[in-house]
């Protein structure tokens, strides 16, 4: 059986879109995690302000900017994907989405 994204329901349509706006704000988050390290390392004068500064900014253009072209869309298909990855990585739990929603995820 074949998923058809073009037959579900409103409802489950909008949930997918909120859980990827999860997922997608859980990476990002991670990825801030990491930038922290680098404010911390600043902080304690491990690094000046100018070496933060370009870190800072290949981070904006890194990490953010890719999140943002993979959630920045209005593709079921393609955020039905994004939250199937977290569900199986673990970013998302299973009693976070809706029993209805898996299901239909898990149709091969």
């Amino acid at each position: 059986m074949t998923k058809r994204y073009d037959d579900l329901p409103k409802a489950l349509k909008r949930e997918i879109r909120e859980l990827a706006g999860v997922v997608h704000e859980r990476l990002l988050a991670a990825e801030l995690r990491k930038l922290d390290g680098e404010f911390a390392r600043w902080r304690t004068g491990e690094m000046d302000a100018f070496e933060l500064s370009t870190l800072v900014h290949k981070f904006h253009e890194g990490p953010p900017r890719e999140l943002w072209l993979k959630f920045n869309t209005h593709d079921v298909r393609e955020l039905g994907w994004w939250v199937s990855a977290a569900l199986a990585d673990r970013t998302m739990r299973e009693d976070e989405v809706s029993v209805e929603v898996r299901q239909f995820l898990a149709l091969k």
